[in-house]
C-alpha cells in the first residue's frame, strides 16, 4: 500500500478539522432536505389516505381526517447524527426536527400519533380491553396483536423557526448549562392527522358493537391529546396543542352498519339493516327467525328458563345478547 493512495475522496477534500467537516456536513443535508421539500410540498397528498380507499377495506371501517392549526410549538428529535449550525454566531441547533427521508418535510410520524394518543386514552379512563383493540397488545411472544388503528404521518410545508431554551437546576433555579437550539414548527402551522381504523384482528369476544365503541374511544382520546395533552416533544410545556377549531374534518365509513346520509347531510333512516354476528346465528333458523322454544309470540324465555333447557344453542351470555339485537334489529 502506497502513501499516497487515496481510497474516499471524501477524505481528500477534507481539511483535517473534524468540527469544521461535521458542521459542513449537517449544513449542506438540511440544504438538501429543503430542496426536496421544496420540490414535493404541493404533491404530498398522494402519501395519505383518501376516501376512496375505504370502499376496498371491511364492513365497518372508517377513515378520520382533521386539518388542525398549532396554538404553541411543534417539536420532535431527530435520530440524524449531524445537527446544523445556523444563527449569527453560526450556534449548533441540539435538536433539529424529525423530517422524512424521502420528501425532506417535517413531519409527526405515524408512532409518534400512536403513542400520544394511547397516552392520552390511558388519562382519560377507557376501559385497557378498548385501548388493546385499538393500539394493540406486546406480550413478547406470540401472544401479542395488532391494534384496529393505522396511522399516518402529518407532514409540514411551511418551513421551520429556531427556539432557544434554557435548562434550570431543580434546587437553585439557576442555568444548568448553555442555551440549547431548538428547531421547530411554529404555531398557527397547519396539518392534517389521518385515522384508518379496521375492525380486525375481532377476537374471541367479537361484536359489531365494538366498531362504534371503539370510534367514540378514539374520539375521546383525540380531544384529550389535541386540546389538553399535545402531541410534541415538550408537552409538559404546552407544546403541540392545537386550536379549538378544527378548519376540515371527514369521516368515511364502510357496511350497512352506518347510517346513510342524504345530501342534506340529515340521516337517511335510523332502522337501518344490520347483520347478525356470527354468534347470533345459531340461535336462528333459514329464515332468520329465532329458533323453536327461544320465543313464545313476544316473550323471550328468562335466562333461568334458558339455563333449564336441555340442548343450549350456545352460552347464556351470547343468549342474553343475541335478544337485545334481535329486538333492535330482527325486523
Amino acid at each position: 500500500m502506497t502513501k499516497n493512495h487515496i481510497f474516499d475522496r471524501y477524505l481528500k477534500e477534507a481539511n483535517g478539522d473534524a468540527e469544521v467537516e461535521k458542521r459542513a456536513l449537517g449544513n449542506f443535508l438540511l440544504e438538501e432536505a429543503e430542496k426536496k421539500a421544496e420540490e414535493w410540498k404541493e404533491t404530498i397528498e398522494q402519501f395519505l389516505p383518501v376516501e376512496s380507499d375505504v370502499d376496498e377495506l371491511p364492513d365497518g371501517s372508517w377513515l378520520l381526517q382533521l386539518e388542525f392549526t398549532l396554538v404553541k410549538p411543534f417539536t420532535s428529535k431527530s435520530e440524524g447524527e449531524f445537527h446544523h449550525y445556523e444563527g449569527q454566531n453560526g450556534s449548533e441547533m441540539h435538536n433539529p426536527i424529525v423530517r422524512d427521508h424521502l420528501t425532506g418535510l417535517p413531519m409527526v410520524k405515524p408512532t409518534t400519533w400512536k403513542g400520544h394518543l394511547r397516552f392520552a386514552s390511558r388519562m382519560s379512563g377507557i376501559d385497557r380491553e378498548i385501548i388493546n383493540r385499538l393500539f394493540g397488545s406486546s406480550k413478547g411472544d406470540e401472544s401479542g396483536q395488532a391494534g384496529r388503528l393505522n396511522f399516518f404521518p402529518a407532514f409540514f410545508s411551511d418551513g421551520t423557526k429556531q427556539e432557544v431554551i434554557t435548562p434550570l437546576c431543580r434546587d437553585t433555579r439557576t442555568p444548568a448549562r448553555g442555551p440549547l437550539y431548538i428547531e421547530v414548527i411554529p404555531k398557527d402551522s397547519a396539518g392534517t392527522l389521518s385515522l384508518l381504523y379496521i375492525p380486525w384482528p375481532k377476537g374471541h369476544d367479537w361484536s359489531v358493537d365494538q366498531i362504534a365503541e371503539d370510534l367514540e374511544a378514539t374520539a375521546k382520546a383525540l380531544k384529550l391529546m389535541l386540546l389538553e395533552y399535545g402531541f410534541s416533544a415538550k408537552k409538559t410545556s404546552g407544546w403541540g396543542v392545537v386550536k379549538d377549531k378544527l378548519e376540515k374534518v371527514t369521516l368515511t365509513a364502510k357496511g350497512p352498519m352506518w347510517p346513510e346520509l342524504q345530501p342534506s347531510g340529515e340521516i337517511a333512516d335510523k332502522n337501518i339493516f344490520q347483520n347478525p354476528q356470527e354468534a347470533f346465528l345459531k340461535f336462528m333458523d333459514e329464515a332468520g327467525n329465532p329458533k323453536p322454544g327461544l320465543r313464545d309470540n313476544d316473550r323471550w324465555l328468562s335466562n333461568s328458563e334458558y339455563d333449564g333447557l336441555a340442548e343450549k344453542p350456545g352460552s347464556k351470555t351470547e343468549y342474553r345478547r343475541f335478544r337485545s339485537w334481535y329486538d333492535e334489529h330482527g325486523t
